[in-house]
């Protein structure tokens, strides 16, 4: 498996790359052409090409993405689990002592200043809470056997890019860890819940299948090889920080493929014709109340005109 060390240039040449910064894999100059990734595709599969267009790189209107809290942990926790060397360059937890020495104060100059000078850095700043919730999810992490196994091994956050076949659309993915000698890959993800019921939501609700569908065609696309399986990692976000791992079954992964085969073909229509629709219909369309309001109305209207 030849893995390609990233020259700071447009990729012109499908293959795994390493040391491709985050905000170029996300950006508009990644590839020599416009490029598309899971979570593009998935934007566009489960809302409409208006979601995506609206924040799309290649959008020069777009509407810049605001970083939640959420986003901002879910990014460490990856970076820090996933065992990245690097994590002190990009992340530094807040002091619980303001630099003149008094409690920190979001107010008190000294703080400001520091902040800044972090930002100045590239750093994230965060919080001794979020710091104390990653080691947690890690103490449970490591008590797994199969993260003993070493599920989670591989090639870290490195960069597949290829081009659909039909429709000569870069896609590009970013697997937590690329495994080294076998085709069972597997992906971190926080939760709220490891529930069945829970995990079954979320993987449907975010397209967690699509996601893993889509390395799939990347591994078979530059390997010749189909994976061998697709695990997600589920760990709670709260105490006690339950971990859970579930496989995807071959159904669900192939559902997976066709909502991306149809994702990939919209997003190279639209980029031909300029138009990113919202969903439904341009013309007028009929609309019925769900059927839990209809029942719950005709059996107000029921009682009312009995009496």
């Amino acid at each position: 498996m030849k893995i390609i060390p990233w020259n700071g240039k447009p990729i012109s040449q499908p293959g795994i790359y390493s040391g491709v910064p985050i905000d170029v894999y996300h950006g508009a100059d990644l590839c020599d052409a416009p490029s598309i990734s899971s979570s593009g595709l998935r934007k566009i599969s489960n809302d409409s090409p208006a979601h995506y267009w609206c924040e799309s790189p290649y959008n020069p209107d777009r509407v810049e993405q605001k970083e939640t809290e959420a986003l901002v942990f879910g990014r460490a926790a990856h970076h820090l689990l996933l065992g990245e060397d690097d994590f002190n360059t990009h992340y530094i937890e807040r002091p619980t002592e303001a630099p003149d020495g008094r409690a920190w104060n979001g107010n008190n100059k000294t703080c400001i200043e520091w902040l800044k000078k972090q930002r100045k850095e590239g750093r994230t700043v965060l919080l001794p809470a979020q710091i104390e919730t990653i080691r947690g999810i890690a103490r449970s992490l490591v008590r797994h056997p199969l993260i003993d196994a070493g599920i989670l091994n591989g090639l870290i956050e490195h960069t597949i890019v290829w081009r659909c076949n039909d429709t000569g659309v870069w896609l590009k993915v970013r697997p937590d860890a690329i495994p080294n000698d076998a085709g069972d890959f597997a992906d971190l993800k926080t939760t709220t819940s490891v529930q069945s019921l829970d995990l079954a939501r979320a993987i449907a609700e975010h397209g967690y299948h699509q996601q893993a569908a889509l390395i799939a065609g990347g591994w078979h696309a530059l390997t010749a090889r189909d994976i061998e399986s697709f695990s997600f990692v589920f760990v709670e976000k709260t105490p006690p920080y339950c971990t859970r791992i579930v496989t995807l079954k071959d159904d669900d992964l192939a559902r997976g493929e066709r909502q991306n085969f149809q994702a990939i073909k919209t997003f190279a229509k639209c980029l031909e014709t300029g138009d990113w629709p919202g969903p439904g219909a341009t013309d007028a369309e009929y609309l019925a109340l769900p059927a839990w309001a209809q029942n719950k109305i005709d059996h107000q209207l029921e009682m009312a005109e009995a009496q």
